[in-house]
């Protein structure tokens, strides 16, 4: 007789459906949170690559070439997850990060803006890679500016936000 009964079963179908929107509103903050992430982490390259440009010129052989280094310790340990490099036809100038490696440069890449995606980089890391076409100078072919950081420490704390949240969410 109690399991036929309609109290219960809609006890049982509020119970459900309160699970089914903590698990939602757990899937939609920790995804909201990777999005502010991922935004952060734009603003953080896109602040590196307006000073490299700033400091790109080109010398009297036409050859590219860096008036001042980056200031950031990651740049100069090999591997160290944060990267820049500058192609062009007349070479490439590249962080000391990089090591032996490059990073790829596409087909299309910008001129009018800014654009970050998440691809394979080097050493085997996965990397979100801010990259744009500039015109460094009118007598001289474009450039390709390109900063990438690793993204093990996103996935990181977006895990470390995901577990915070589902417990807090499960306390509540």
């Amino acid at each position: 007789m109690i399991a036929r009964s309609l109290r219960w079963r809609l006890l049982l179908a509020a119970a459900g459906a309160i699970l089914l929107a903590l698990a939602l509103a757990w899937v939609f903050m920790t995804l909201l949170f990777e999005r502010h992430l991922e935004r952060r982490l734009e603003v953080e390259l896109t602040r590196d690559a307006l000073g490299l440009v700033a400091d790109l010129a080109f010398d009297a052989q036409g050859r590219l070439a860096l008036e001042r280094q980056p200031v950031d310790a990651r740049m100069d340990k090999p591997a160290g997850g944060y990267y820049w490099q500058v192609s062009s036809p007349a070479g490439v100038l590249r962080s000391r990060s990089l090591w032996d490696s490059a990073l790829p440069v596409p087909p299309q890449v910008p001129t009018d803006g800014w654009q970050l995606q998440r691809r394979p980089g080097p050493f085997d890391q996965s990397v979100m890679v801010l990259e744009r076409t500039l015109l460094i100078d009118s007598d001289r072919p474009a450039v390709v500016v390109q900063l990438a950081q690793d993204t093990a420490a996103l996935s990181t704390a977006r895990g470390e936000f995901g577990t915070d949240a589902g417990e807090a969410l499960c306390i509540n």
